[in-house]
């Protein structure tokens, strides 16, 4: 690692001066997937990003990677994502580090930080759950970085300034361009480097590929009256006007028109990245995408949205164009209104989400129904298998079911959800802290962890020792018996998921794939529960550090008093009523989440838990 070159090199990427004339430099913050702001500002950032992931490719002995993406902000934004040599994200005791690095006031700073993480290694790092081998048996020699970016305009100078941030440390050799990727497939060739699999981007589809077909080869049934793809029927995709787009048709190519049929709108050649379109603005505003022709197709059409770097989806169809109830629209509400990171919208009960006045209202199929979804066919699977794996199990031969499968879940599930998941099928549900970086590791202590943020951000993840027990019973197992018949599907499954993060594209596929094997359309699939009605709004604070939480955010613990307030507020609601509030991780305001068995009383709660937020934690104005 030349530190000093590199020192020497940063020079040449200075950081912007301080906003609104303040001294010094402009200071990043690391957010919840890296560092995000508009495109021009970053290219001192995303410089030293590439030291940062060379060191830790370096240190750990695998090769890393990073995306030039802001996901499902505006075009004009930029951002950073940084992948770990297993694929995943970046560790979260990491995070300090890239934030140090970022704002290294000079040279002698930006050495101290180098240094020091050099001289430190790998201490404090997380054991991962589902660790690649120690010796990787393809891919580079670490250090090594894998570099891609999305279709923004800033896109190709910051990674220009990405690899030259590698090359100044670790030398021209460790870095290779991958050009215009999503994110998922940027995150899949990391993991598959690590692992000695093939990694180039024709294996990710063809891995996908085979794993849907695998899937439906033998499938006969579906409901072509609902949009279901047996009988010729579309899928239609809002592609974000991103990268997703391209990436898609490719994939559609290789699974086959006769498998698949998708129609592709916002694909980018107009219309603006993200602009009232994508997956963020259809789960937030519960209506379909201003542009590509969604408001002209038939009531119950089945669609799907992506968002800008394809790591989120959320299906949704156009409701019947008549009057439908306003309340469960993302608008209105006055000051307090609005969204949460990682969260859902405000939702009325029923098969899907709510909805406004418009043409454009639609019922939304957001990242909890997939995970029920999901859930529920591994669940039919597993019982069909019978007994075939309990005896690849070992010392875990005599647990029910064969395979421990969990469902992982934020505070922001509807509570639905999570007694559909407890109750209808049985399975273990666990609860953490918003986003990926929680949610993630928290998947990898099941044998089969599946994970939905409501914003449509997800996957599923096999450990190991549960693919190695598929295999055996496999192996094992008569052909021609339906536990075989079984095991196969649960084996493609694995196959046609993106196993490192999630996946927009993958997860398409799956939910194509698992309607079609139960022989469902999307009345059927919405039928497995009903949202509770929930509200979410915000409360400006002095200062949002005042709160902290505990029980996966649930609670408060500070200030004082403030929790034992939404208590009595939750207590007078009545039954299936729940709310709670936590700080914002990116400013000064307060979210609250309530949810109650009505409209009204999810409404009414949200306001009286705003009220006791505003009293007790420094509300900024006056509450009314």
């Amino acid at each position: 690692m030349d530190v000093a070159h590199f020192c020497s090199v940063a020079a040449q990427y200075p950081p912007p001066p301080a906003a609104h004339g303040g001294a010094g430099a402009m200071q990043f913050s690391y957010g919840t997937a890296g560092f995000r702001t508009a495109g021009h500002l970053l290219a001192s950032t995303v410089f030293r990003c590439g030291a940062l992931v060379a060191v830790r490719s370096h240190l750990t002995g695998r090769a890393t990677g990073m995306v030039i993406t802001a996901s499902h902000n505006p075009e004009p934004d930029n951002g950073v994502k940084l992948v770990d040599g297993t694929g995943g994200i970046l560790p979260v005791c990491w995070e300090a580090h890239a934030e140090a690095l970022a704002n290294a006031d000079g040279p002698d700073a930006i050495r101290t930080v180098l240094e020091t993480l050099l001289l430190a290694g790998g201490s404090g790092d997380p054991q991962h759950l589902h660790q690649p081998p120690s010796t990787p048996t393809a891919g580079p020699a670490a250090p090594h970085v894998f570099l891609a970016r999305d279709t923004r305009p800033t896109g190709p100078a910051l990674a220009a300034a990405a690899r030259a941030g590698v090359e100044a440390i670790a030398g021209a050799a460790a870095v290779t361009d991958l050009g215009l990727l999503t994110t998922p497939q940027l995150h899949y060739t990391v993991y598959a480097a690590a692992r000695g699999m093939p990694h180039g981007e024709d294996d990710y589809f063809a891995r996908l590929a085979a794993g849907f077909k695998s899937l439906v080869v033998s499938t006969t049934s579906c409901d072509t009256a609902s949009g279901g793809v047996g009988g010729g029927g579309e899928i239609v995709v809002d592609c974000a006007n991103g990268v997703g787009a391209m990436k898609l048709a490719t994939l559609a190519a290789a699974v086959g028109a006769g498998a698949l049929r998708l129609s592709l709108r916002n694909t980018g050649d107009t219309g603006a990245l993200n602009h009232g379109v994508g997956a963020d603005y259809v789960q937030k505003e519960v209506v379909a995408p201003r542009e590509g022709g969604f408001d002209t197709l038939a009531a119950g059409t089945r669609c799907v949205s992506i968002d800008g770097d394809s790591d989120r989806l959320v299906y949704f169809t156009r409701k019947p164009r008549r009057a439908c109830s306003s309340a469960g629209g993302g608008g209105g509400g006055g000051e307090f209104e609005g969204e949460v990171e990682g969260g859902g919208g405000n939702r009325d009960g029923g098969s899907g989400g709510g909805g406004d006045n418009t043409s454009n209202a639609v019922v939304l199929f957001d990242g909890d129904k997939i995970a029920a979804l999901i859930a529920t066919h591994i669940a039919d699977l597993l019982a069909r298998c019978g007994d075939s794996l309990t005896a690849h199990k070992g010392a875990s031969a005599s647990a029910s079911p064969p395979l421990r499968v969990g469902v992982v879940q934020t505070a922001y599930a509807n509570g639905a959800s999570t007694a559909y998941v407890a109750q209808k099928l049985g399975l273990e549900t666990a609860c953490t802290p918003t986003g990926v970086k929680h949610l993630h590791p928290k998947a990898e202590e099941f044998d089969v962890g599946i994970y939905f943020e409501a914003n449509g951000h997800g996957t599923a993840v096999f450990s190991d020792a549960a693919l190695t027990s598929i295999d055996a019973a496999l192996a094992s197992t008569p052909l021609g018996s339906d536990a075989a018949a079984a095991l196969c599907e649960l084996r493609a499954l694995t196959a046609a998921i993106n196993p490192a993060v999630g996946d927009a594209l993958s997860g398409i596929l799956v939910v194509e794939a698992v309607l079609r094997s139960k022989g469902w359309g999307m009345e059927e699939w919405g039928a497995m529960y009903a949202d509770l009605p929930s509200k979410q709004v915000k409360v400006s604070v002095a200062d949002r550090a005042v709160i902290t939480t505990e029980d996966a955010e649930r609670r408060a613990v500070s200030p004082p008093a403030m929790q034992a307030a939404i208590d009595r507020a939750v207590a007078a609601a009545g039954p299936h009523s729940r709310a709670f509030a936590r700080p914002s991780g990116t400013e000064d305001v307060v979210r609250v989440y309530a949810e109650a068995a009505t409209r009204e009383g999810a409404d009414a709660l949200a306001r009286e838990v705003a009220r006791a937020v505003h009293a007790h934690a420094g509300g900024v104005g006056s509450f009314e």
